[in-house]
């Protein structure tokens, strides 16, 4: 076993208590630190690519904005050429002075160059024969008959025959239409033979309501391409040619999903010599069609390239924008953004849709400024670990030389301290021992508590500039969810329409409101879509929507629904946004204030009438009171005049008959003390019943009962229920004077109890309907009007509802319905 003297050991343990954990530290913050440095990375990356994704979306989006209004252009051109006077000199100068820039490349060198717009503007006779016809500048003399196709540009082009069925004022559009170009026409390289091609126009002129011909412009495939050749989202922005190998290029596809624009030529779509449309590429095609070229790409059947391309244009379809990651035929893996193309003439009216707009972009593009970080960040990291250890070894040294020197003045005490005693043992002199300590352990500590404060320096910046990142991340999620948290968290519907009245937003309340899925909604046109379910607001609203949109309007409607009448407020405000032009439609229910507001109107009418029913009925009784006591005396001392007795009997009777009109004016106009206490309704009405079935047998009614099994009890005042259900029923009997039948069901229906008293005595008119529950509102020679109104007071102050279904000669059905 090796053995070490003290100083030795002294020694050893500071090299290793002092050396070995420094070293351990420096090991230990390195890791941390490059794991600091991945997050970063990491982080960076995901918050660029989002970055990213939103702006590539931003330009196609706008680019499909420019592509909309520049069809809008085209439009007006065709309209303007339907009112050219019809001379060849005309119509050339009309193509002459209808151009655009084109960017290009000729050679090495940049070009930009106005070119026509129109490759063809013609003019045809109905019969189908060209009066006029200019090509590429040129008065073409050499006329054809398109009535048959095989005589047109690309032989099977139809847009004579579709142009001459449209009414005034509609115009046909087509979709690109040339010739296909193969890989051994086009190269494989921007020199190669281009595509050319045409979008046709066309529009019937009619004069004096007869077709006069056909108006046709076609629009140069090259101003297409403008839209998207230059499109790069590389630093520079624009090039004048697309790289396609780097996946960094735009390209445009109609509504058919067919590629109308793309850096390969060989995928555009176009027809064969014969005119018949080349089929699109597939996983079937075959080898030859692979190596020519005679591959046109489609988005739809271009599912075993990439599983988004289908997708994308199935969202164009619907008019969504969006991003997706895919990989191209090259094998490029880049991300694309696409956008439609909102456009619906001619043959794109059905979608709504001339097609969309894609932008792709390889995916290290937008990792660079990441990454350039990251490297960054890695070199101040490999600086600081390098200079780490470097003072590891100086301080290695600094502590091997100091702990000797240590060892050494902890060893010379001790033989100091050995030799004082090793003296006191030979005499009693007590040797003094002068021993200074030394400092060089608490400088070693100092110099390690300087590095490990600049290590937590470093780290927390670190950390900060994360939750910099984490935080900026936060208000962006936070400002795009306020705009939706403040629309679907209002009470009032939200409908946004553009120019052309299409929906292009719906919020919950909406939907809610008028029992709508705002799915279906959205891309739909406004009255078209209401007019399913709310006839009543598109009748409203047509007036509204042809008023200028500058405009506001506002108003309200009634309407029944399932027997329930409702009332709408609705309004129609102006929506201008930058080169947008819309509409806002909001939709309040206010059938709950209006019946509100009707029965508030009801109560005061009746507190009204009862105050002064109760006024007249006191005035009346007392001397009403007086003249029956002085009736029944004369009564009383004509004994003997029999002939008198009988008029004055007659007298009592009509008295009583006014005594009891009095007694029920009281009875409307007291406001009753009702005493409340849990009863079963069955009860109740069981109690009516046997008080009339012997009326109902001398009338030869037929009664039959239904109670339900289980009906919950609630509050009630069953004197009053039970005067309430006796005028209902009494009126029944009474509306069946040649006897009929009478039935009551007593039943539970979800939170309320109901009574159905049905009877088939005479009805009652719908003009009379609405005023029964009136005051002094009767139909009966000898009764007060009064039965009813009681009986609707009795129900409300059950919180309780009283309905009414009659049919003049067929009968009545009263409705009651408690809420428990």
């Amino acid at each position: 076993m090796l053995k070490l003297n003290l100083r030795q050991k002294v020694l050893t343990a500071f090299i290793f208590l002092a050396i070995i954990p420094l070293a351990m530290v420096v090991y230990y913050s390195s890791v941390n630190l490059h794991r600091v440095e991945n997050i970063l990375r990491s982080n960076a990356a995901n918050a660029l690519d989002a970055v990213a994704s939103e702006a590539l979306i931003f330009r196609a989006e706008m680019v499909a904005v420019q592509m909309t209004a520049f069809l809008a252009e085209i439009e007006s051109d065709l309209h303007e050429a339907e009112l050219l006077e019809r001379t060849p000199q005309i119509y050339k100068k009309f193509s002459d002075i209808h151009d655009k820039e084109v960017w290009y490349l000729s050679g090495d060198i940049e070009k930009r160059e106005n070119l026509r717009l129109y490759s063809e503007i013609a003019f045809i006779a109905p019969d189908g024969v060209e009066q006029i016809k200019i090509s590429e500048g040129r008065i073409v003399t050499d006329l054809k008959d398109l009535s048959n196709p095989a005589n047109t540009t690309y032989l099977k082009e139809d847009y004579f025959q579709q142009a001459k069925k449209l009414p005034e004022g509609e115009i046909y559009v087509g979709h690109v239409t040339g010739f296909h170009v193969g890989k051994t026409m086009a190269g494989q390289d921007y020199y190669g033979t281009k595509f050319k091609g045409h979008i046709r126009f066309a529009q019937p002129v009619y004069e004096n309501g007869e077709l006069a011909g056909v108006v046709t412009i076609a629009l140069d495939h090259r101003h297409l391409m403008e839209f998207t050749q230059h499109i790069t989202p590389a630093s520079e922005k624009y090039v004048p040619v697309p790289s396609y190998s780097s996946g960094n290029y735009s390209f445009m596809f109609d509504n058919q999903g067919w590629i109308i624009t793309h850096p390969k030529h060989w995928d555009i779509r176009g027809v064969d010599k014969n005119g018949e449309l080349v089929p699109p590429y597939t996983e079937n095609s075959t080898e030859e069609d692979i190596r020519i070229g005679r591959i046109p790409y489609n988005l739809f059947n271009a599912g075993f390239i990439h599983q988004n391309y289908p997708l994308v244009a199935s969202d164009i379809t619907k008019g969504i924008s969006g991003v997706v990651d895919v990989t191209n035929v090259g094998g490029s893996q880049k991300m694309m953004a696409y956008a439609p193309i909102i456009y619906s003439r001619g043959v794109y009216k059905e979608a709504g849709v001339f097609g969309g707009i894609t932008i792709g972009s390889e995916m290290h593009i937008f990792h660079e400024p990441a990454d350039d970080i990251a490297e960054i960040i890695n070199i101040e990291i490999s600086k600081f670990i390098n200079s780490a250890w470097g003072m590891v070894w100086i301080i290695s040294i600094i502590v091997i030389i100091f702990s000797y020197r240590l060892a050494h003045g902890i060893t010379k005490p001790i033989n100091k301290l050995y030799q004082a005693t090793k003296n006191m043992t030979k005499s009693d002199e007590y040797t003094r021992v002068d021993v200074d300590s030394a400092d060089e352990v608490g400088q070693l500590a100092d110099s390690f508590n300087i590095m490990a404060n600049e290590l937590e320096t470093r780290r927390a910046r670190l950390v900060s500039s994360l939750r910099a990142l984490e935080v900026s991340r936060a208000e962006l999620i936070k400002e795009e969810s306020f705009k939706t948290t403040v629309f679907e968290n209002i009470e009032t519907g939200i409908i946004t329409v553009d120019e052309n009245n299409i929906i292009s937003f719906i919020n919950s309340p909406a939907c809610k409101i008028l029992k709508i899925n705002d799915k279906k909604a959205i891309n739909s046109e406004l009255c078209g879509f209401l007019n399913i379910d709310w006839p009543e607001i598109v009748n409203v609203l047509q007036e509204a929507l042809r008023n200028d949109d500058n405009k506001k309007w506002d108003g309200y409607l009634e309407m029944e629904r399932n027997g329930r009448k409702i009332t709408f407020r609705l309004a129609v405000l102006p929506l201008h946004y930058e080169s947008l032009h819309g509409r806002i439609l909001t939709v309040e229910d206010l059938t709950e204030r209006v019946i509100m507001r009707k029965q508030m109107g009801r109560m005061e009418q009746l507190a009204s009438m009862g105050r002064l029913s109760a006024g007249l009925a006191h005035e009346i009784r007392n001397p009403l009171t007086g003249v029956s006591i002085l009736l029944d005396d004369l009564h009383d001392r004509m004994l003997d005049r029999q002939d008198d007795q009988v008029l004055i009997r007659k007298s009592l009777q009509e008295m009583e008959r006014l005594e009891t009109l009095v007694n029920e004016l009281l009875s409307f106009a007291k406001v009753q003390s009702s005493e409340f206490e849990e009863g079963d309704l069955r009860t109740v009405v069981s109690d009516v019943v046997f008080l009339v079935q012997k009326q109902c047998e001398k009338q030869n009614i037929k009664l039959k009962t239904e109670y339900d099994g289980i009906v919950s009890s609630f509050p009630q005042d069953s004197a009053r229920l039970k005067q309430a259900f006796i005028n209902i029923i009494t009126n029944a009997i009474d509306s069946m004077k040649e006897g009929g039948e009478l039935s009551i069901r007593i039943y539970q229906k979800g939170q309320s109890v109901r009574a159905n008293i049905k009877d088939t005595g005479e009805g009652i008119s719908k003009e009379r309907l609405e005023h029964i529950f009136e005051p002094f509102y009767t139909t009966k020679k000898e009764g007060s009007g009064l039965g009813l109104a009681i009986t609707h007071n009795i129900i409300s102050e059950h919180n309780g509802e009283i309905r009414v279904e009659s049919t003049k000669d067929k009968g009545t059905e009263f409705i009651i319905i408690f809420r428990i």
